[in-house]
């Protein structure tokens, strides 16, 4: 027994109730994302926690103790503190910080337009004539990428500083590993701050399914896994092998070549456009397209059929993922 100002609290009760919060989690992810998402609660103690184990709940939970969020979560009181970490709100960042995201150009310039504008810097980069012009302006293109590949990491780091949604902030940055893209690819850098927030960061306490889909449909993991060069004659099993053994169901799950095959073919024509928000649809010529769909750039992930929804390919809950309970 551990002695309290409100009392005593076993460790054992602390350390399941530590426990429930990772089961807690796993039950939000069989919810739906964002404001239509039910509350999401856990049955905690309700009698005041001592400061070593509202330390142990802290470092768990968020990015680390400090002697505001100790005081908040005192407070708030255990139960109602996770009933908020489980159930996100928007919260304003302190005023410097929040300017600092609001000026950066991954926050007010949408992804077709960074990617599109990018893209003409660098054909005209190749097309000039002069090798030393050349040679300075493809410096430029690839210090512009770098900027905006910044921009993504120094957003990102704010928020885990100072937002209050700290279990959000875990659990993006959790997804964001799990489903990683290479910033050195292509001109993924370009991409990556959107492929957080609008692939990730949505669905972070979601549905695992929806996930999975919101990645499968940005063009930072379809350029990251070759999945836009996957056509019916020259078929990229890259994205379909990665998609069962990393993202979905483990090394060891059952799965042959034969499926991640299959898979490809189920994912031949969903590739990438950068054509100008106005331009038509693009076509695929049937010889190109196997069994799948086409994802162009300038459409919202949620704008487009989930290709494996009818396939039932992948496992929406793997069990590799799952994680371990305190002892």
């Amino acid at each position: 027994m551990v002695a309290t100002p409100g009392g005593s609290v076993p460790l054992r009760r602390a350390s399941l109730a530590l426990g429930a919060c990772v089961l807690a989690l796993l039950a939000a992810c069989a919810s739906t994302p964002g404001s239509q998402r039910p509350l999401v609660s856990l049955s905690l103690p309700s009698t005041q926690i001592n400061d070593a184990t509202r330390l142990r709940w802290l470092e768990r939970v968020s990015w680390g103790a400090n002697a505001s969020s100790d005081a908040h979560l005192a407070q708030r009181g255990l139960a109602l503190w996770m009933r908020d970490q489980l159930n996100p709100r928007p919260a304003p960042l302190p005023p410097a910080a929040q300017a600092q995201i609001d000026a950066m150009a991954i926050s007010h310039t949408p992804l077709d337009q960074l990617v599109i504008g990018l893209e003409a810097q660098r054909k005209a980069a190749d097309a000039l004539p002069d090798e030393d012009q050349k040679k300075a302006a493809r410096q430029a293109y690839q210090q512009q990428l770098n900027q905006l590949a910044r921009e993504a990491q120094t957003r990102f780091l704010l928020r885990a500083l100072y937002s209050p949604n700290q279990l959000q902030e875990q659990m993006t940055w959790f997804w964001m590993n799990h489903f990683n893209v290479n910033l050195r690819k292509d001109n993924i850098r370009a991409m990556v701050g959107d492929y957080e927030e609008n692939a990730i960061r949505p669905h972070a306490l979601g549905k695992f399914r929806d996930l999975l889909g919101a990645t499968l449909h940005h063009p930072a993991m379809l350029r990251y896994l070759d999945n836009a060069q996957n056509a019916a004659n020259r078929i990229n099993e890259n994205y379909a092998r990665e998609l069962m053994e990393l993202h979905t169901l483990g090394v060891g799950s059952g799965y042959s070549q034969g499926d991640v095959q299959e898979l490809a073919r189920v994912l031949t024509g969903v590739g990438v456009t950068s054509a100008p928000l106005d331009a038509p649809p693009p076509n695929i010529r049937p010889a190109v397209r196997a069994d799948g769909l086409l994802f162009v750039l300038r459409e919202r992930p949620t704008d487009v059929p989930f290709a494996l929804k009818d396939a039932e390919v992948v496992h929406p809950e793997p069990r590799h993922l799952l994680p371990q309970l305190p002892g």
